[in-house]
């Protein structure tokens, strides 16, 4: 049973760093709740591609189940399901857009949607799956806009918690946790002072801080930098500040010790992190899990909170493109949605799932992954896919990564380094 346990958390692990890498009711199933699939006449004797990411063998019942049933409730529908390994996703996208050969829904991360998008080549939900629009969170809905349109249905997502050792909190004199990020850095100097152990922790990559702070990296239409600001400047002043009072661990901030174990050993009081992650500790120390607790993920001013989100797209070319999103708004209903999260421990995109009991049980649950699970699901109503929308993402954020760093460990100056990096990624972008 042990055994069976560890690989199921494997597998939530894994769909957790799958998607940072890259994000109706029962009855007679139906495209979304709002959705009509009363069209059987014009649906019938088609066949269309469903290209998902790395998502089999782990999910291949649900996904079989899921597929079958459409298929039961449309006559002479047929699903050709495909899973592809992520690491393979971007060139084979790529490769069968240029030749017109794409499947017919896409299973695709906002990177590449966007890069899709940005081709003309995708279908625009707003237009094509209006009527079910309003049954997402807005910001999820909105992570596949390019432009003025939409070009995704939202699928499922991982967004933000915030684990924190009890124990810790009450030897520093504090019975609550901190709700936001100015609130943590206080509650740090108090607990580094009277326990040792560190608080809230810069990780090693900025750019996520950045975007839960309001602060844009790209200009609006992706082509220049703007992020030499004075709120950029005030943000990373004051997280040098921290850093030079000696409230962030270097080894954390250069990625060179997992959290977790931190975390584990009562080196660190918080953890900001997916709540699907939160077993991590209990694995590591049970004790220490024993006193942690779940709280909302912390927020700044701009009332952000992010979203890895995966999304299902339809491109153009499909000779059936009125029956791929319709089978993209099945696959994405609450029911389905909700069945899917239970699986995989993931958030779903659509408002009525996120209401169900599954996730509103964990208000009053002691266990910290449960409870964290309901205050994110919560937080869905703010949440935002803060993907660098650009095709050069990873290069920007290497950057990013690098010359904050620099700044910290070196004494460098915020104002300078922020006008040298928006130098040098004017520069990766005119590449």
């Amino acid at each position: 049973m042990k055994s069976l346990v560890f690989k199921k958390r494997v597998m939530v692990v894994m769909l957790f760093v799958l998607i940072l890498s890259a994000c109706s009711s029962g009855g007679k199933p139906e495209g979304s709740a709002k959705t009509a699939t009363g069209e059987n006449d014009k649906l019938n004797e088609r066949e269309i591609t469903f290209m998902t990411i790395s998502l089999s063998p782990a999910f291949d019942e649900y996904l079989q189940q899921m597929i079958d049933e459409y298929e039961a409730a449309n006559e002479g529908v047929t699903i050709e399901w495909r899973d592809v390994p992520m690491d393979q996703v971007e060139q084979m996208v790529m490769t069968r857009a240029s030749s017109g050969d794409l499947p017919d829904v896409m299973n695709l991360n906002t990177l590449y949607l966007k890069k899709l998008a940005g081709l003309g080549a995708l279908v625009n939900m707003d237009e094509a799956a209006a009527d079910a629009k309003e049954d997402y969170f807005t910001g999820l809905w909105q992570s596949g806009s390019v432009g003025d349109a939409n070009y995704a249905i939202p699928w499922y997502v991982t967004t933000g918690g915030f684990l924190y050792n009890e124990d810790i909190l009450n030897e520093a004199g504090f019975e609550e946790p901190p709700s936001t990020f100015e609130e943590a850095w206080e509650y740090s100097e108090v607990i580094y002072e009277k326990t040792g152990a560190y608080g809230e922790v810069i990780e090693p990559k900025i750019n996520k801080m950045m975007s839960l702070h309001g602060i844009s990296i790209l200009n609006e239409d992706t082509t220049a930098a703007e992020l030499n600001t004075p709120e950029a400047v005030e943000l990373w002043t004051k997280l040098k500040d921290k850093y030079d009072q000696g409230l962030v661990p270097k080894n954390i901030l250069l990625g060179q010790m997992p959290i977790p174990e931190m975390y584990a050993q009562e080196k660190v009081a918080f953890w900001s992190t997916g709540p699907q992650l939160f077993r991590q500790v209990k694995d590591l120390s049970p004790d220490v899990y024993e006193q942690s607790d779940a709280a909302p993920a912390l927020v700044s001013d701009a009332n952000l909170q992010y979203a890895a989100i995966m999304n299902l797209a339809v491109p153009k070319q499909s000779e059936h493109v009125d029956l791929a999103v319709d089978f993209a708004l099945f696959v994405t209903n609450a029911q389905n949605q909700l069945a899917f999260s239970k699986e995989a421990n993931t958030l779903p995109s659509v408002r009525e799932a996120a209401q169900d009991e599954y996730f509103t049980k964990g208000e009053d649950s002691d266990d910290p992954a449960e409870r964290g699970n309901f205050f994110a699901a919560q937080q869905l109503e703010i949440a935002q896919d803060i993907t660098i929308p650009h095709e050069k993402a990873g290069e920007i954020n290497d950057a990013l990564t690098e010359s904050f760093q620099e700044m910290l460990i070196n004494d460098g100056e915020p104002e300078q380094t922020l006008a040298d990096l928006e130098a040098e990624i004017n520069g990766i972008l005119q590449d």
